[in-house]
């Protein structure tokens, strides 16, 4: 029966390489269609491994007119519609940058920035190439002059401070850091479409928050609850082959199941209304068919408990 059902995406975030593959897609393009059309400039905050990653990358994919990636989905009308003028698109993910002291993590970043500009046909001044801020600046300015105004996509946002956080100093400079690099996009604004951070935590003062008072944060908002995560709903008319599988090997009903997932892993609740399932555990678990706490050991905040045993 395993055979039929769609492939499951486990451990993978690039909405086209899932598309591609044929794998099972639970669609929030709907979700993000309203997002894009209420606002413009976005924070979102939640725990690792909750589709972060995907959100931005079907963004990406979105703004970029990539018609093919969404036919059936809700968004296959818009994406058609913006395909006619593509927005450029600059995507950054913090996780990815070497953060073992500042000095590395700002030479990383402007030779990732720089590397990029170049193969979008962007020379860089040579005051521009000194520092991230001048870097992403002049990006952002040369995306501008290409195709107009930018969509700009930040993963992972707070992880240089993360990663630090363990140290205060050392955390303390990478946030100054941060901030000076963050601070860049409330310049910007005439060169900006659309703007997006997503990360784990909210540090009021890194900058992009204290300086960029035009930065919704909706990671508590019940209008965009549901943007990541699964619902009920979606859990079980998306995933309702899988589930079968699975209640046929456990032997147990369906709704017997359900109940057992429902208690086991529907503890999510960031606005107060919405209750959702962590998708790498429902993801994990459906193709394991074993109850385990599969986010806790893959995702759980280690720098949480470091800190409480300080």
């Amino acid at each position: 029966m395993s055979e039929e059902l769609q492939t499951l995406p486990i451990g993978m975030y690039h909405f086209e390489k899932l598309r591609r593959m044929n794998c099972l897609y639970v669609d929030k393009s709907a979700r993000l269609m309203e997002l894009v059309e209420a606002g413009a400039w976005y924070f979102l905050s939640r725990p690792r491994r909750f589709g972060k990653s995907l959100t931005l990358s079907t963004l990406d994919a979105m703004f970029r007119g990539k018609v093919e990636l969404f036919k059936g989905l809700a968004a296959e009308g818009w994406v058609a519609e913006q395909a006619k003028r593509p927005a450029p698109v600059l995507r950054l993910d913090m996780s990815t940058m070497d953060v073992r002291d500042v000095a590395c993590f700002e030479k990383n970043l402007v030779a990732e920035l720089t590397d990029r500009s170049r193969r979008h046909g962007i020379t860089l001044t040579r005051s521009d190439a000194d520092k991230p801020g001048g870097a992403f600046k002049g990006m952002i300015s040369g995306l501008y002059d290409q195709g107009g105004p930018v969509v700009v996509l930040i993963d992972e946002y707070d992880k240089p401070i993360l990663d630090k956080i363990g140290n205060l100093e050392a955390a303390e400079a990478m946030r100054e850091a941060l901030r000076a690099f963050y601070t860049v996009l409330k310049g910007c604004d005439e060169y900006l479409r659309f703007v997006m951070l997503t990360g784990i935590s909210k540090f009021t003062k890194t900058g992009v928050f204290s300086a960029m008072n035009n930065l919704r944060d909706i990671s508590m908002v019940e209008e965009f609850g549901d943007v990541v995560g699964y619902t009920q709903e979606e859990l079980e008319a998306d995933f309702a082959g899988w589930i079968g599988a699975a209640a046929e090997k456990m032997n147990v009903t369906r709704e017997a199941l359900l109940k057992r997932m429902k208690d086991y892993y529907d503890g999510f609740c960031f606005d107060g209304v919405t209750r959702l399932y962590n998708p790498f555990s429902i993801l994990n678990f459906l193709a394991d068919r074993k109850f385990k706490n599969y986010w806790y050991h893959s995702g759980s905040p280690t720098f949480i408990l470091s800190y409480l045993r300080s």
